[in-house]
């Protein structure tokens, strides 16, 4: 399984994404139909929410897990946050991903690691999709921060 976007279609969703935060109008209000501008001091990893350190502690294997989220977007169908966190590894082995995740790297480093043992490393700037089921390791490395895209449930 390729995880990784071609590093073309990586700038071009980067490019699009700089222009949708840029150029839109501000209006959180997921009834309307107007533009979301993405709000630049969360994007940058500002007034972020705590989440409880209790939250992943089934599946942390190392580091400690100081964990931020914010959500830039809240729609029908689809939810865009920030989440930031210090380093540490999760295994999903027992808690697989529930949802495809559309993840663009702000900062820090993520190693995703399959199962058979195949790393795949993603840095600021680089985005990758995860689909649902997903059932390897998660170490975000450095002070790590993704924006995150989700599709609702």
């Amino acid at each position: 399984m390729n995880l990784c976007l071609s590093s073309a279609l990586c700038r071009h969703l980067a490019a699009v994404l700089f222009t949708f935060s840029a150029f839109c109008t501000f209006a959180m209000d997921s009834s309307s139909s107007a533009p979301v501008r993405l709000d630049a001091d969360k994007m940058a990893g500002l007034n972020l929410t705590a989440v409880p350190p209790d939250a992943y502690s089934d599946i942390l294997v190392a580091g400690e897990l100081n964990m931020r989220v914010a959500t830039l977007f809240e729609g029908t169908e689809l939810r865009a946050s920030i989440f930031e966190s210090t380093p540490a590894k999760t295994d999903h082995r027992t808690r697989p991903t529930d949802i495809d995740e559309f993840v663009y790297v702000l900062s820090g480093k993520l190693i995703l690691t399959e199962p058979d043992g195949t790393a795949h490393e993603f840095l600021p700037g680089q985005a990758l999709v995860l689909p649902v089921g997903f059932t390897g390791t998660w170490e975000m490395q450095g002070n790590y921060r993704e924006l995150v895209v989700l599709m609702k449930k």
